[in-house]
């Protein structure tokens, strides 16, 4: 079995994926304040990595855990479906196979109790 890393197209294909996913959050007007002050471009350098990792890709994320990265943000349960939400339609969108990108939403899916804070 091959890592969904390879399903999600390797490097390019997560780096596209953040990107457009970055773009929806930040014209999604539920989300967008989360990331007032980010610096986003930091950010999805750190989400690229973070999901190479996650997904079998290579494993040069050296980051916070995610419990830690997202502790103090008051994150809700609404939040974090749109941004899983946002992931997995800019997934789809670029072509990435149904199956590989419902992989995808539940690993995210396990991750909802570190993440989630509010």
């Amino acid at each position: 079995m091959h890592p969904i890393y390879d399903d999600l197209g390797g490097s390019d294909g997560v780096r596209t994926a953040v990107t457009v996913m970055y773009h929806r959050i930040g014209a999604d007007p539920e989300l967008a304040p989360w990331f007032d002050g980010i610096d986003v471009d930091r950010l999805q350098a750190h989400q690229r990595a973070f999901l190479a990792a996650a997904f079998g890709g290579p494993q040069v994320f050296t980051g916070r855990s995610i419990g830690e990265a997202h502790h103090d943000l008051a994150i809700t349960d609404a939040a974090f479906d749109r941004v899983v939400s946002s992931l997995m339609t800019a997934l789809a969108d670029l072509g990435v196979a149904k199956e590989a990108v419902g992989t995808v939403g539940e690993r995210l899916e396990g991750m909802r109790a570190e993440i989630v804070t509010a």
